[in-house]
């Protein structure tokens, strides 16, 4: 059997990736914030048009994920024979990818407690309107047979 080749690695590549995954990263912040702003009016269309522009970004993620595989399968060896002003640019782009993927994730999980508490607030209406209701279909039952047995008595 033989082995696969290993991917060529390039320096000038991997920055070109990682400006790319920046972008896709920014583009993501952009749309969580306006996101929150969806949530908290209630426009429910306007918000899964926005979720559906986030799940093409988040595919193109993937895509770009893939292509930084064989980078993060050779990472300290590569990233040891970057030369300083590449491992230092390379070292920004990280961490401005790690911090707007932190930013993006803590807005996500504030939205999901928002949209939760809706959630349980609706249920909590429906149930109380289904009771009421209940109540109500109830009472009109008691209502028609007291009718009906005075309308017998009286026969």
């Amino acid at each position: 059997m033989s082995e696969q080749p290993q991917p060529q690695l390039d320096a000038a590549q991997l920055v070109t990736l990682l400006e790319h995954q920046r972008t896709l990263h920014r583009q993501l912040r952009i749309l969580s914030d306006r996101q929150r702003s969806l949530v908290a009016e209630d426009d429910a269309e306007t918000l899964l048009r926005l979720l559906s522009e986030r799940q093409r970004l988040v595919d193109g993620l993937v895509n770009l994920n893939a292509r930084l595989a064989p980078y993060r399968a050779q990472w300290a060896k590569f990233y040891g024979s970057l030369d300083e002003d590449c491992r230092r640019r390379v070292a920004v782009l990280l961490e401005e990818v790690n911090g707007s993927l932190a930013a993006i994730l803590q807005s996500d999980g504030k939205d999901t407690a928002i949209l939760t508490a809706k959630r349980q607030s609706i249920a909590g209406r429906l149930a109380a309107f289904d009771a009421g209701s209940r109540a109500s279909a109830a009472y009109g039952k008691a209502a028609t047979a007291t009718r009906s047995n005075m309308t017998d008595a009286k026969a």
